[in-house]
């Protein structure tokens, strides 16, 4: 009796399907001269704006901006500032506050930058198509992709850790800080990333290889959400990463969501 061989053909299931467009993306992303670049800017923010704070600020004799807000720069007593204030969002507290922006959350921008232009080199070179001829359910990709953005974001703020406590060893600048504070700050700030990067996931997959649009929009609502990145302090608590947990993964499903419906409802050209 002779035996038959049967070629079936067996749909992958999501598990495999998510994790082979993870194993693709990762191999990317650490492929990607990018990826490394945002990791040293990431370490050398701090040492900039520490040298920035301890510039003369610029004087003028002019009448005309006699009364004028000047944007102020902050002394930096302690290391751990550069990271984040000790309460309270110093942006909504007074939006000339140099140190409101000049601090951790910068990185929630940059992540968002990296994501766009990951999108945008898949669809000006057609591997996006590639990956749908594959993969063929975009959430795949939504969560692929939200992934490495997540992923790239806690890295940059391991980097900028890094630079920090570099930066005020060489500047002589104390270390006080309640450790568990800091901790809770930190891993907050990571948990927040799924919010961040979700949302530019979407702008990214809305322009597709409009790059410069990308970028304009991440810079605009990246800045509107800037605040919210400060619920995280150096007095972080338990609750607060609780929050931050709730916020990144509410986050992360309503703009997963939106990039889903973007991908389906636009051409991938």
């Amino acid at each position: 009796m002779a035996n038959t061989a049967k070629n079936t053909f067996e749909t992958p299931t999501f598990g495999n399907r998510v994790r082979s467009m993870l194993k693709l993306d990762f191999y990317r992303l650490f492929h990607t001269p990018v990826f490394y670049i945002m990791l040293t800017v990431a370490a050398m923010i701090p040492a900039m704006v520490l040298a920035l704070s301890m510039a003369e600020p610029p004087t003028s004799n002019s009448p005309h901006t006699a009364n004028t807000p000047q944007m102020e720069m902050p002394v930096f007593d302690n290391t751990w500032q550069l990271i984040e204030s000790t309460g309270g969002s110093a942006i909504a507290d007074n939006p000339l506050d140099f140190a409101g922006f000049a601090n951790i959350n910068m990185l929630f921008i940059f992540a968002g930058l990296l994501m766009a232009i990951f999108v945008a080199h898949d669809y000006s070179s057609g591997f996006v198509k590639n990956i749908f001829t594959v993969h063929s359910k975009k959430m795949d990709y939504v969560l692929s992709k939200s992934a490495i953005g997540i992923f790239s974001g806690a890295g940059m703020i391991v980097t900028y850790v890094f630079g920090t406590v570099l930066a005020g060893l060489l500047t002589g600048k104390a270390f006080d800080v309640n450790v568990a504070g800091l901790i809770l700050c930190l891993i907050s700030k990571m948990l927040l990333m799924g919010v961040f990067c979700s949302l530019f996931l979407s702008i990214a997959v809305f322009f597709r290889n409009r790059l410069w649009l990308t970028i304009c929009f991440t810079f605009l609502l990246g800045m509107m959400f800037y605040p919210a990145a400060s619920i995280a302090t150096l007095s972080a608590t338990g609750i607060t990463v609780l929050i931050s947990l709730f916020a990144g993964t509410v986050g992360a499903v309503g703009f997963g969501a939106v990039s889903n419906i973007f991908l389906k409802t636009r051409d991938l050209a």
